[in-house]
């Protein structure tokens, strides 16, 4: 196992106050991100996206076993919930800053801390996408482990074919192409 190069107040004492706070609206930035780019269900599909992305960063944010640094930036996303609508705006910049944070965070990460972060961000987005026909199912969507969904679509399709991997779920054109792209700047396969 591979330790992190620095903890987690480290990494945070490393940017400035500015990629901080860019760190820290990822999570949620990353939710809206996906609700954002379909807007066909009307303003229904987007209030239930909203709240089931409040949900799951709730649920992960208690999960038990994830790496401190994320725990940490999920706790203090959750912490920063006033400053939730501000961060609303620019969205479609997220897949650039997210490309940029990661290049900051692979000098100062482990591999593998740094893979179960993109892949928490990756899973959120994910499950946002999800949540509109899931709330519509009446099936829950929080409190899963991180990369509940990404383990899921895998085992549905074989895990092989992870650029088609998407074409297997129940979400619409645009939120594919958003998953894909937000995939492309963090440089972790869905």
């Amino acid at each position: 196992m591979e330790p992190s190069a620095y903890s987690a107040n480290e990494i945070y004492d490393a940017l400035s106050p500015e990629r901080q706070k860019m760190l820290v609206s990822l999570p949620y930035r990353a939710g809206l991100y996906v609700s954002f780019s379909d807007v066909t269900g009307g303003w229904d599909a987007q209030e239930a996206e909203i709240q089931s992305l409040t949900e799951i960063l709730r649920g992960y944010a208690m999960k038990t076993g994830l790496p401190p640094f994320s725990q940490k930036v999920l706790m203090d996303c959750l912490a920063e919930r006033g400053a939730w609508p501000s961060w609303s705006k620019d969205i479609g910049a997220v897949p650039s800053e997210a490309s940029s944070l990661v290049d900051d965070l692979v000098t100062m990460m482990g591999a593998g801390d740094l893979s179960a972060f993109k892949g928490l961000i990756l899973d959120i987005a994910l499950g946002v996408a999800m949540a509109f026909r899931e709330t519509a199912d009446g099936a829950a969507t929080a409190g899963h482990d991180a990369g509940f969904f990404q383990s899921l679509l895998s085992s549905l399709i074989g895990g092989e074919e992870a650029h088609s991997a998407l074409d297997h779920l129940n979400i619409s054109a645009a939120e594919r192409e958003a998953l894909s792209s937000l995939s492309a700047a963090l440089g972790h396969r869905l």
